[in-house]
């Protein structure tokens, strides 16, 4: 069903507006300031605009630079209304670039002949779903990977509940990709427009004495404690349009659980030090490495939180048991690894030869059970990748070739007992970038961190 947005401050003109809407077969939201019509903005993108010129806080063509740049199918078509149309505020609209005005009263016949071509979101869907198909076959669907049976099935359970407001339980065992799994679902939902903000309980009793767990999930008022010098918002108000993923819940405190319950019951959640209630407006998708139901036996998991949780759940497979999916993952790792080598090198006016992945390889990654899943083949793969020549035949590559001294060119770091840390790790950095020939990708790699992290170290370095 398309959807339309109507901006009109007239009670009388918005209920009828929107009674001719809903008969054409549109759903309806309604605004009447343009304050408002920026807060529904931030929740859908419509189908079709209609905006009284004249509002209470502005102008209608201001709404017009706060539209999607590039909503789906195109331009997004506004109908700017007006009881008083000149010369001057036609042309300035179409300087903006509205679809057509409608004079006070409005014609009913232009109206729903304008209504009448507004594309439908449903003439896209064979189109959507042919497309959404043949990258599904090539094993792509969002940021997800994989094309075997297990993982399809997850699919068809993030494509049925992406698109609703319910909270989801993601389970599976450790590196099964819970967080690209709830990334993907975010993605695909109403709400992707919005942030998606992560937090991983695992850390929740090192948030650190100048910010309580409380303070990080519902924020705090100016003075709530010492320190506190300013209002400042929790990962509530952070997620607010979007979503909110909790990663590891279980190993959430059982107070901040039933604060989380709370919150999710009311709509609303109160700051730290606050005394008035704040709305939510995001959506929970929550993990565990193990199943609702043996948290909740364990004492982990709020009962009536895994309740609501398991009311829309998602099971992730473990890679041993998803087909020939590792030695998909495998050369979509080989694939980007070589696109950055590829790029440091055009950076540098230098060329690389692409590596490519041999049958024994392959066999390998079929063969391997993958206790640590999908993170483990990447990890593994990785630095077979960087001890490789130009195809990679073992994924014990790394390890042959420090049995034989070739690691990183036979680079050695003496360290003497009581030397800083933050000494060493500078040492550390250095000798491997020296290693590599500067190039820090497969540096990061080599030190296990991110290259974005490796990144930040090195800046910090460079301030020091």
């Amino acid at each position: 069903m398309p959807h339309a947005l109507i901006v009109e401050d007239d009670p009388n003109s918005l209920s009828g507006l929107s009674a001719i809407l809903a008969a054409d077969g549109f759903s309806v939201d309604t605004a009447t300031t343009i304050a408002e019509a920026r807060a529904a903005l931030t929740r859908f993108i419509p189908d079709v605009v209609l905006v009284d010129l004249n509002l209470p806080d502005g102008s209608g063509l201001d709404l017009l630079q706060h539209l999607p740049a590039q909503p789906p199918g195109g331009a997004l078509p506004v109908i700017v209304m007006t009881g008083n149309a000149t010369v001057e505020s036609a042309i300035e609209g179409l300087r903006h670039g509205i679809w057509d005005y409608l004079l006070k009263p409005v014609n009913i016949p232009r109206l729903r002949s304008l209504l009448a071509r507004i594309p439908r979101p449903y003439e896209l869907t064979e189109e959507v779903q042919t497309l959404r198909a043949s990258l599904r076959q090539l094993g792509r669907f969002g940021s997800m990977l994989g094309r075997g049976g297990a993982i399809q099935h997850v699919y068809d359970t993030i494509e049925h509940i992406a698109p609703t407001e319910a909270a989801v339980l993601i389970s599976g065992e450790a590196g099964t990709g819970k967080q690209v799994a709830a990334r993907t679902l975010h993605d695909m939902s109403r709400r992707r427009k919005g942030p998606f903000v992560t937090f991983d309980c695992r850390g929740a009793g090192g948030v650190g004495a100048h910010r309580s767990l409380d303070s990080l999930l519902f924020g705090h008022e100016r003075g709530a404690f010492g320190g506190a010098e300013q209002r400042e918002p929790g990962l509530f108000e952070q997620a607010s349009g979007g979503t909110l993923f909790i990663d590891e819940i279980a190993d959430l405190p059982r107070a901040q659980q039933e604060a989380l319950l709370r919150a999710l019951d009311s709509q609303t959640f109160m700051r730290v030090g606050g005394t008035n209630q704040v709305a939510t407006d995001f959506r929970l998708i929550a993990s565990t490495r193990k199943s609702a139901r043996a948290a909740v036996a364990d004492g982990s998991l709020n009962q009536d939180l895994a309740l609501r949780l398991e009311a829309a759940a998602v099971t992730l497979p473990p890679l041993r048991e998803r087909g020939d999916d590792p030695a998909l993952i495998a050369q979509a790792v080989v694939d980007e690894l070589n696109h950055d080598v590829a790029r440091e090198a055009a950076a540098r006016g230098t060329s690389e030869v692409a590596k490519q992945i041999g049958p024994n390889f392959l066999r390998e990654c079929l063969a391997y059970e993958w206790p640590g899943n999908v993170r483990e083949l990447q990890d593994r793969v990785r630095r077979a990748y960087h001890a490789s020549g130009d195809v990679l035949e073992s994924l014990r590559a790394d390890e042959a070739a420090s049995a034989n001294g070739r690691d990183l060119n036979g680079s050695r770091v003496q360290v003497t007992v009581g030397t800083p840390l933050a000494d060493v790790e500078e040492m550390l950095i250095r000798a491997t970038l020296d290693a590599v020939g500067g190039t820090r990708h497969r540096a990061a790699s080599l030190l296990g961190i991110s290259p974005k992290t490796l990144y930040n170290k090195l800046q910090r370095m460079r301030l020091n």
